[in-house]
Parts: C-alpha cells; sequence; structure tokens
C-alpha cells in the first residue's frame, strides 16, 4: 500500500516538472521589434471638380498585422515611422490604412514580410486608393441659344481612358440644366461633355474629376455657346486648381482671319523628379479629341468663339488635370 502511495507521489511530482518546463519554454519563445516606414503620393488639388484639397492630406494612419501562431496587432499612428515591439518571429502579413483629419480612409497598401533578429524593418507603399465617392456636375447652358431639340452627349472615362457608365437624366430645357449624379469608386477621372442644337455641336467641355470615399465631389460647368465677333480675344481660364497646371500662349498673338494659329502649352507646377517627357498631353476642341501626344497644337480656327482644353496625365494616381481657353477668331 505505502509503496502504491510513493508511485503516485512520484508521477505528480514528475506532472508538476514537466508543466513547469513547457511554461518555462513557452515564455522564452523568440521575439522581435518591428519598425514600420509608410509611403504615400501627397494628395493636393483646389478644382471645382475635385474634392477640398485638406480632405486629401493625409493625417493619421491606421496599421494592423497578423503574424505566426495567430499573434495580431492593432495600432494608430501619426508618424510615416512606427515602431512595434514583441512581435513574434516569422512571417507577417501587415496592412496600413491613410486616413485624413475627418477620419475618411484615403489609401492602403499590403506587405508580407519576414520578420526576425536580421530583418526589422518594413516599407508598405500605399498605392491603393480606398472606398467610393459621390459625383455631382450641374451643366448649365443659356436655354435662348438653343433650340427645343437641344441634347447633352456625356462621355465618362477613368485614368486608363476605359469608359464608366454614367446615367444622364432629362434636360430642364426651360432653365438650361441638368444635373448629372453618380457613384464611383475613388480614383482620378476624365469628364467630356458636348451639346448638340439642330443636329450641330454648339458647346463642348472636358473636365478632370477626383473621387474619395464617403466624399462627394460637386461643381458647375457652364457650356459657352459662342457667336461671331470681329474682334480675336484669347481668354485664359485660371487652372490653378489642377492637380498639374499649365499655361497657353499662341503664336502669333495677332493673327488676322484665316491665318494659322499655334496654340502652346507649358506645365507649371511640375514635382521635383517629373519631367515634360513624363507626361501626356492631349488637346481637344469642343470636347473633341483634335491633338494627341503634343505639347502644341496648330490650326486655323474658323470665325466665332472656341473651347480648347488640354488633358494632362502621369501615371502618379491623381495626376489628371485640364487647362481651358476660349478663342474668338475675327471673320
Amino acid at each position: 500500500m505505502k509503496q502504491k502511495r510513493r508511485t503516485q507521489v512520484l508521477m505528480i511530482l514528475l506532472a508538476m516538472v514537466l508543466l513547469a518546463t513547457g511554461c518555462k519554454e513557452e515564455a522564452h519563445a523568440e521575439t522581435a521589434d518591428l519598425r514600420l516606414l509608410l509611403t504615400t503620393e501627397q494628395f493636393s488639388s483646389e478644382r471645382s471638380l475635385i474634392p477640398d484639397s485638406q480632405k486629401m492630406v493625409i493625417t493619421d494612419y491606421h496599421l494592423s498585422g497578423t503574424g505566426p501562431s495567430g499573434q495580431t496587432f492593432s495600432v494608430d499612428s501619426v508618424e510615416r515611422a512606427v515602431a512595434i515591439g514583441n512581435l513574434m518571429v516569422g512571417r507577417w502579413t501587415i496592412e496600413a490604412v491613410g486616413f485624413n483629419a475627418e477620419g475618411v480612409p484615403l489609401v492602403s497598401g499590403t506587405i508580407t514580410t519576414m520578420l526576425s533578429k536580421v530583418t526589422s524593418t518594413a516599407t508598405i507603399h500605399l498605392t491603393d486608393l480606398v472606398g467610393s465617392g459621390l459625383l455631382e456636375t450641374l451643366v448649365t447652358w443659356d436655354p435662348d441659344q438653343v433650340a427645343d431639340d437641344v441634347s447633352l452627349q456625356v462621355v465618362l472615362l477613368d485614368q486608363q481612358a476605359n469608359p464608366i457608365s454614367l446615367d444622364v437624366p432629362a434636360l430642364d430645357k426651360g432653365v438650361g440644366e441638368v444635373l448629372l449624379q453618380s457613384s464611383l469608386e475613388s480614383g482620378s477621372y476624365l469628364l467630356q461633355l458636348r451639346l448638340f442644337s439642330q443636329g450641330m455641336l454648339v458647346s463642348g467641355a472636358t473636365e478632370a474629376i477626383r473621387i474619395l470615399a464617403d466624399t462627394t465631389s460637386d461643381g458647375t460647368v457652364n457650356m459657352i455657346i459662342g457667336d461671331l465677333s470681329t474682334n480675336f480675344e484669347i481668354t485664359v481660364i485660371n487652372d490653378t486648381m489642377l492637380p498639374i497646371e499649365g499655361t497657353i500662349t499662341a503664336t502669333p498673338a495677332s493673327p488676322t482671319a484665316g491665318e494659322q494659329v499655334t496654340l502652346s502649352y507649358t506645365p507649371t507646377n511640375l514635382p521635383e523628379g517629373v519631367l515634360m517627357s513624363d507626361l501626356e498631353i492631349d488637346w481637344y476642341c469642343e470636347g473633341t479629341i483634335a491633338q494627341e501626344q503634343s505639347d502644341t497644337f496648330t490650326s486655323i480656327p474658323e470665325a466665332g468663339t472656341h473651347r480648347y482644353d488640354v488633358v494632362v496625365c502621369h501615371e502618379k494616381l491623381g495626376s489628371l488635370g485640364n487647362t481651358t481657353l476660349l478663342v474668338t477668331m475675327p471673320y
């Protein structure tokens, strides 16, 4: 009986030793500190069809990660460099989301990296725009300058020139306006408008648009219908609100009727490292493509007032912009 009792006591002591050893090994599981660096392009613009520039400034970041044995972390930071300690060594998948001051997510990025004593630094590139927003554009024209059959042709393209479906409601012909509304994924878009009366194109416009998550991009586009004039005038519309700004000059400065005119475009706010040769520059006349991949456009304008749009694009997100001018040619 005593021998059996002694055996039971030894078995209990052995179990306690094994349990203590297991806890000791788990307590000494190898860990390391991770330092994350976040990079993103600066959001900036003041265009009427683009949200307020302050809404496109990233003010803070949220980072979350999943690693070995299901270990996770979740961190908020106002800095681009974030240090996180006591993470288990191994493979980690980490996501970062950048927010503006209103708490709206703007851009995100994900990385899968190996954390060890040798590798403790990772860089997450925030390249994916987040969510969707609302486009609200009021298009107006002078109803006294068009017939009752007036119609509006609308084309919406994304930054890769893919067409996007956009419903056009019935025109208010008496007032001369129509409100275009659509929910769009975050990104840059190009809106092309062409106004017809009695089967003829009477006005056109091309506008750059930026959509942010949970934000309304609104504005008004006035469709100007030109008439004949004995004076030649060039009116440059202030496009300093565009992501890529520029100016247009005309040669000769004072042409005569029927004389050839060359328009030249010059960007004025290219960021460091971006060259003129990196840009895609297209010319539109009355909403119709007139010249591709060129910083100049030469033509002999007909008598009357015409709208010219220069659309400029770079491969970086949010770079899409346009500069507009009205040209009045004497007859």
